[in-house]
């Protein structure tokens, strides 16, 4: 039991798990969106099509990003995230355990303390909120009521390891500039822009777009470096935007490493209050 002095006191962190969880990585998909004030979710695509890339830098592009994709069983990773939002101005440390197809457990501190734990399962998502003493148990399609994204755990992990997904465009058209290779998607809803750098080809911005509700998604990935053999983006910035409602999201990578047996601790304190 958390006592008044706790220096988390009042701070409600669970909402924040799902963005963490969806956005702290490369990709984007079709943004699932509400309208300000009124919850309404958006119509889910029935069909994935394939991509139909004609223009060969472009294929290239695609290809050497699917080619920089991690490779392990378990891995451990630290980084420092700092939110910005109408309701929340806070920073805090998350430490992440991850086990290929199955499971992908964080725990999110504020100076050193723990104030939350999610355990986000293939079908089901579960949060100890430590601060409100609440055990929140929710089926994976939860993160649509919290963020602007339908993802399932196969997606959550393609976002972990910074592959796109895109289901709505048939077709990419490509563009370059002097410091630039740009790919564009145009599913008739939505419209994305990913940004390369041409030097390196490492994606450096993600800009996405619902034409229907008008609401967008940027983010932006830096500092690359050398992890498990692959290079990666330490560094991201994430910026949503619903009409007047801006949220944004600074994220710094620490430290990736590969483990085995790992464990992933959850237990659940009786004076919790269950929510379901």
């Amino acid at each position: 039991m958390y006592s008044d002095k706790h220096p988390c006191k009042g701070i409600s962190l669970y909402p924040l798990l799902f963005l963490v969880a969806a956005f702290l990585l490369h990709g984007c998909r079709s943004p699932q969106t509400t309208t300000v004030g009124k919850q309404e979710k958006s119509p889910v695509p029935q069909t994935t099509q394939p991509l139909t890339i004609k223009d060969t830098n472009a294929a290239r592009i695609m290809q050497q990003l699917r080619d920089n994709s991690i490779h392990f069983s378990e891995l451990t990773a630290r980084l420092k995230t700092k939110v910005s939002s109408p309701e929340l101005n806070q920073s805090f440390t998350t430490n992440i355990r991850w086990k290929k197809g199955e499971k992908i457990w964080l725990s999110m501190s504020i100076i050193g303390i723990e104030g939350a734990r999610v355990l986000i399962t293939r079908d089901s998502i579960q949060i100890m909120d430590k601060i409100n003493n609440r055990y929140i148990l929710k089926p994976i399609d939860y993160i649509r009521e919290k963020t602007f994204v339908q993802l399932s755990f196969d997606d959550i992990e393609q976002l972990l390891l910074g592959q796109m997904l895109f289901a709505e465009a048939a077709e990419v058209s490509y563009a370059a500039n002097a410091t630039n290779h740009t790919l564009s998607f145009d599913g008739g809803r939505f419209l994305s822009h990913l940004i390369f750098d041409k030097s390196s080809t490492h994606l450096s911005g993600q800009y996405i777009t619902d034409k229907m509700y008008m609401q967008t998604l940027s983010s932006q990935y830096q500092n690359y470096q050398p992890q498990l053999g692959k290079q990666f983006p330490m560094d991201r910035e994430l910026k949503m935007s619903s009409g007047v409602s801006t949220f944004e999201m600074i994220a710094k990578f620490q430290s990736i490493e590969i483990k085995e047996n790992l464990e992933y601790p959850f237990y659940i304190n009786p004076a919790f209050t269950i929510e379901k």
